[in-house]
Order: C-alpha cells, then sequence, then structure tokens
C-alpha cells in the first residue's frame, strides 16, 4: 500500500472535477450545451492482515446531464412552433390584404355596382356611361393587385423554400460529419459528451426546419429521419434533398431527393419552417387565390351574359357586326400538362361554360373555387377529380370529339394519351389577373346594353283594364319579332291568339301554344321574350310585341345586371347558385380569417409549450452558476487537502531517510 498512491489520486480526482466545474462554467451560455459532472469510484483495495486497506479514488467517467424525455419534448415542441410561427407570418398577411376596408374587393365592387344603378336611372346620360366604365376599371385594377400580392406570395414561399431545403441539407452534412467523430471516439469506451451535446443541438436546431425523428445506432452514430420516414441522415451518411419545379405545376416548387424524379407528397414533410410553408400555401394561399378567381369568373360571366341579351345606345343587338357581347374579358381557364406525360395526347379546348338563367331571371355560374386533377387510368381512358373534396366529376375517353363537362367546364381531350398521363387544371387561379374591361366599351361607353331589344305595348283603342308588363329577354336565342307579333283578347273563349308566327312559347316555364287560356298573371314567353298580361281585358283588346327601336331611355337590360350584385350569382362549395358576389368574398375574409386567428391562438399556446419544456430540460441539463461555484470551492478544499496530504507523505519520508543516516 502506498500513502504516495493514494494522495496523487485524491489529487488527480480533485483537478479533473475542476476542470469539469471549469467547463460547465465557460460554457454556461454555450447553444445546446449540457451540465457534465464527474463519477467517482474508490481504487481497488488491498487486504492485510489487518482488513481491506483503500487506495484512493479515480474518476469513472465524466457523465452529462441529459435526458432523453425531455430533449425529445424540447425537439417536438420547437418544430409545431416554427411551424405556426412561420403559418402564421405568412397568412396573416393575406388576412390584412383581405379584410382591410381600403385595399380589399369589396368596396370597389360596391361602387361599380353603384355606378351601374346610377346609369340605370338615366341610361342615355353618356357621363353616367363613363362613370360606370371607370368604377369598372376601378374594380378590374383592384382584382389585378390583390392578384399580384397573391402570386407574390407564391414566389416567396418557393424562395424560402429552396433556402430552407438548403439550411436542411448543410445540417444533415454536419450531423453526418459528427456521427463519424462520435464512432471514432465510442470505441473508447468513454462518450464524447461535446460532440453529443453539439448533435442534439443540429437536430434541435433541424426541428425548426422540418420535424425529425431520430434513432440510435448501437455504434453510437444517430440516425434521422423526416416526416413520414424521408430519411436524411445514416451513419455518416446523409441525403440531399433540392427545392425544384414541379412536373405537374412549374411554377410550385416541391421537395425531392438530389437526382430523383419521385416528388415528395406535400403531407410528407410536417413541422417546422417547412410544414408551415406547405400548410399555408395549401389551405390558406391556394384557397385565397381561386376563390378570388372564381369571384372574377362570376361577375365577368353572369355581366357579360346579361349584356349580351341587351341593345346598346347605337341601336346594336346580339347578331350585328359592331355589338359587343362582352362587358369583362377573362382568360381561359388554365391548364398544366405533367412535363412526364409520355403519350402523345393533349388538350384540344378549356373553356368555361356560358352563365344560366336562374328561375328568378338571374344569371349564375357553376365554376368551384377548386382545382381539378385529370388522370388517365388507361390508354385514353380518363377520369376528373376535384381536388378539394377528391370527389370524380368525369370520366370518359379522350378522342377528341366527346367532350368532357363538369362544374360549369368543358374541356376537350384529344386521343393519344398513355396510362398515368395527367393535367392539372386550376380554371380560376389567374383569373383575377387577366380580367379586364371591353377595350371597345372602355373606347365607346354608347355600347354598353342598358335596354333590350324588344318592347310591349297596349293597343290604345283598349277598353279593358288589362295592361302588359315591359318584358325582358329571357334567353341568348330570342328573336325580334318582324313584323311585330299582335296578341288579341278573346272575351268569348276567354283566350290569347297570336299574329304572326311563334318557334317557342312557354307558359309559367312550360311549353304551350296558342291561343292561350288567360289567367292574369302568368308568364308568357315568346321567342325568348317573357312577359306578363295583368288585369282585365276586354274583347280584341290587343298587346304588341316589336322592336325597340329608338330605346335610348330604356334601363330594362342594365337593371338586371344592377340586380346581379345581390343574385345567388356564385357557386358556394359544390352547390351552384348559392351566394352572392359579396358573400363568396366576404366567405373568404372570414374564412381566412378564422385561420389567422387559430394560428395565432395556437401560435401563442405553443411558445408556452416550448417555454415550459425547455425550461424542464434545463432544470436538468443546465448550467448553475451557484452550484458551479459550490462546486468550485469544494473540489479546491478536495485538492488542497490532497495537496496537503502529499506534502505530510513527503514529511514522513524525509523522516525515515534521516532514521537511515
Amino acid at each position: 500500500m502506498s500513502l504516495l498512491s493514494t494522495g496523487v489520486s485524491a489529487l488527480n480526482t480533485a483537478q479533473l472535477g475542476l476542470a469539469t466545474t471549469q467547463h460547465n462554467i465557460a460554457n454556461v451560455n454555450t447553444p445546446g450545451y449540457s451540465r457534465q459532472a464527474t463519477m467517482q469510484a474508490t481504487n481497488f483495495f488491498v487486504m492485510t492482515g489487518a482488513g481491506a486497506i483503500g487506495q484512493g479514488v479515480h474518476v469513472n467517467t465524466v457523465l452529462r446531464s441529459y435526458s432523453d424525455i425531455l430533449t425529445g419534448q424540447v425537439q417536438n415542441a420547437q418544430s409545431r412552433s416554427s411551424e405556426l410561427d412561420a403559418y402564421y407570418s405568412m397568412i396573416s398577411r393575406i388576412d390584412n390584404l383581405l379584410a382591410d376596408s381600403n385595399s380589399g374587393l369589396s368596396p370597389v365592387l360596391t361602387g361599380f355596382f353603384k355606378a351601374v344603378q346610377d346609369t340605370a336611372a338615366n341610361p342615355s346620360l353618356i357621363s353616367a356611361r363613363q362613370a360606370m366604365v371607370s368604377a369598372a376599371e376601378t374594380l378590374m385594377t383592384r382584382f389585378h393587385t390583390l392578384e399580384n400580392r397573391l402570386s407574390q406570395l407564391y414566389d416567396e414561399v418557393n424562395t424560402q423554400m429552396v433556402d430552407t431545403v438548403s439550411q436542411i441539407n448543410d445540417y444533415s452534412a454536419q450531423i453526418a460529419k459528427l456521427n463519424e467523430r462520435v464512432i471514432a471516439y465510442n470505441g473508447g469506451g468513454q462518450p464524447p459528451n461535446d460532440l453529443l451535446d453539439q448533435r442534439d443541438q443540429l437536430v434541435l436546431e433541424l426541428n425548426k426546419l422540418v420535424q425529425v425523428n431520430t434513432y440510435l445506432n448501437d455504434n453510437g452514430a444517430l440516425n434521422v429521419f423526416a416526416g413520414s420516414g424521408q430519411q436524411l441522415v445514416t451513419d455518416t451518411q446523409y441525403v440531399k434533398l433540392e427545392a425544384r419545379p414541379s412536373a405537374t405545376d412549374p411554377e410550385r416548387y416541391v421537395i425531392a431527393q438530389k437526382g430523383s424524379i419521385v416528388e415528395l407528397p406535400e403531407d410528407y414533410l410536417t413541422g417546422g419552417t417547412m410544414g408551415g410553408l406547405l400548410s399555408f400555401r395549401k389551405e390558406a394561399l391556394d384557397q385565397a387565390a381561386n376563390a378570388m378567381g372564381q369571384v372574377a369568373v362570376s361577375l365577368a360571366l353572369t355581366v357579360n351574359a346579361q349584356q349580351a341579351l341587351g341593345q346598346d345606345l347605337l341601336g346594336g343587338v346580339a347578331g350585328d357586326a359592331n355589338f359587343i357581347t362582352e362587358f369583362f374579358r377573362i382568360s381561359a381557364p388554365k391548364a398544366i400538362e405533367n412535363s412526364r406525360n409520355q403519350g402523345s395526347g393533349s388538350i384540344m379546348s378549356f373553356s368555361f361554360d356560358p352563365a344560366q338563367m336562374s328561375s328568378e331571371g338571374n344569371f349564375f355560374t357553376q365554376v368551384t373555387a377548386s382545382d381539378y386533377e385529370v388522370r388517365f387510368t388507361a390508354p385514353d381512358v380518363y377520369t376528373i377529380t376535384r381536388l378539394s373534396d377528391k370527389q370524380v366529376v368525369a370520366s370518359g375517353t379522350a378522342d377528341g370529339v366527346t367532350p368532357a363537362q363538369f362544374d360549369g367546364l368543358t374541356l376537350m381531350l384529344s386521343a393519344g394519351h398513355a396510362s398515368g398521363d395527367s393535367y392539372l387544371l386550376e380554371p380560376t387561379r389567374e383569373t383575377a389577373r387577366n380580367i379586364k374591361v371591353s377595350q371597345e366599351i372602355s373606347g365607346d361607353v354608347r355600347r354598353i346594353a342598358a335596354a333590350m331589344p324588344i318592347r310591349t305595348d297596349a293597343g290604345v283603342a283598349n277598353t279593358g283594364a288589362a295592361k302588359i308588363s315591359a318584358g325582358e329577354v329571357v334567353s341568348s336565342g330570342y328573336a325580334i319579332p318582324n313584323p311585330p307579333l299582335v296578341i288579341t283578347y278573346d272575351g268569348t273563349s276567354n283566350q290569347l291568339t297570336l299574329s304572326g308566327t311563334a318557334s317557342s312559347v312557354l307558359v309559367n316555364g312550360a311549353p304551350a301554344t296558342f291561343p292561350l287560356t288567360y289567367n292574369s298573371g302568368d308568364e308568357i314567353t315568346i321567342d325568348g321574350f317573357r312577359f306578363t298580361i295583368t288585369g282585365a281585358p276586354a274583347d280584341g283588346d290587343t298587346f304588341t310585341l316589336e322592336a325597340n327601336l329608338g330605346g335610348t331611355a330604356d334601363s330594362r337590360n342594365i337593371v338586371k345586371i344592377g340586380a346581379l350584385q345581390t343574385a345567388l350569382t356564385t357557386s358556394g362549395d359544390t352547390q351552384a347558385g348559392t351566394a352572392t358576389f359579396q358573400a363568396a368574398y366576404a366567405q373568404l375574409v372570414s374564412e381566412i380569417g378564422t385561420l389567422t386567428k387559430s394560428a395565432l391562438s395556437n401560435r401563442d399556446a405553443q411558445e408556452v409549450v416550448l417555454r415550459q419544456a425547455t425550461e424542464a430540460r434545463d432544470s436538468v441539463a443546465g448550467v448553475n452558476l451557484d452550484e458551479e461555484a459550490a462546486n468550485l470551492i469544494k473540489y479546491q478544499q478536495s485538492y488542497q487537502a490532497a495537496a496537503r496530504m502529499m506534502n505530510t507523505v513527503s514529511v514522513l519520508f524525509d523522516t525515515l531517510i534521516s532514521i537511515g543516516r
């Protein structure tokens, strides 16, 4: 047994304790650092006749204060917090854009219909017509501005995706390099604490970008997987990702392994900044862009349909060479061919169906705010799926002859498609960017069709009390009577007879033929022109239908355009003609507002969860300077005591030497 070796072991142990404590103090502000402590044990004793005599002390290992569970909770909380922060920072910009009372769509939409009503009050006044066109162009400018802002957000998402993927690759590469160093040190039997802390911190930083799961190998390496199982790091190797234009839509970036043609689904990568960006684009940005375009499409198609039924200030009607049937011009719905299609087929045409007339006499559209996927399940055999609810809305065989009609759209596909070919249809995505007032109308406001092309008249010699309404055109296939049609009341039979011929007669919407039994208030439609006769006619009373010559003060058609403001013109969800323009836009604002409030609430709550998880982890792994100061004193005193013991041994040794002399 050796007093000297025992003293040396005590001195070394105290020195290691001091060094570890100093290391803790030095790294008190190092991100991810876990407090370390020396684990001491007695040296193996020597058995003597007097009993077991101890041989001092040694340090088994330097242990870091670490909890897998608490660290995992912090990483998960951080991933969710970063996701919600990214989501809220983006969606709040849409909310501010759409809901603003000055920059939103509602005030200018109201302003346009106010100008329509002013024109209806005095249809022959050129200044009123000019004000209407000016209000329409202001509305168009607002559509363009809003759509451009949304397009900028699409570009910003793409840019952030590229930057985020670059950071993910950097962290993955660093983790792989640390795995290599950990494996090398792991063979020595002692944990490389600082390297493990650095690796855990990188995993935490990675969780800020995308949620990851980790698995520890027997060799000490950490395998890292993102989202639903996308491999990022395996032992000392890492997988490089890239953000690139989608084969389905080149304007929309997707994530894929570098060099692979397989694109990861948007819901494959969750959590972190990346998850927040992808969720924002799918849940809010797509919805806003499509709904904005839906309002633009519905406005254009319904106003144009009513414009086409009217008569302008020059007397022009549909069919005349200079008559303008479209007040607004919109681009064709957008269709994108998958860049990996193998067949030779193509989209021959893709168009909006004309607006339809409701039983109330107002036009409405069936166009929804959804995108669609056309997928060929066999050569030239396709299905069309509405992506908002995953419902198949059409199917058939592409032959270049038979069109697919669905949700107010008509698609014509040529033959030659291979199984697996696909198209993405975005009918309303960019309509708000391209809608505009017809140049012919903005250049000559007299071409606004304020009047109806047909008028009615009661005979001047009538002796009864019956009256005929001014009437309205309700079909694009209307015919102007030439010569005028005369309806005569026969008091003996209580019937109406017609002079001249009519190709189509309806009474209250049902087919009929003259002579008609007279019922006061019946809606009679002759060749697309609808009117009513009310009251008690006398025998021989006549009512005339004729061309509206010189109808400059007539506002019947523009009143119908004005009525579109409160009519159910727009599809809500998948139901046609269930919302007004304002209601459709208000629904969009409400839904975005709800998502924004929910995101803000969830973000704030998640920040509390993250703070609590961090505090719980730090209570175990964090450095406490007061505790370390106490440890310094403790190890200093141990060191001094060991040194004094060494000094005592030295004195005893000198005494023994002096005795020997």
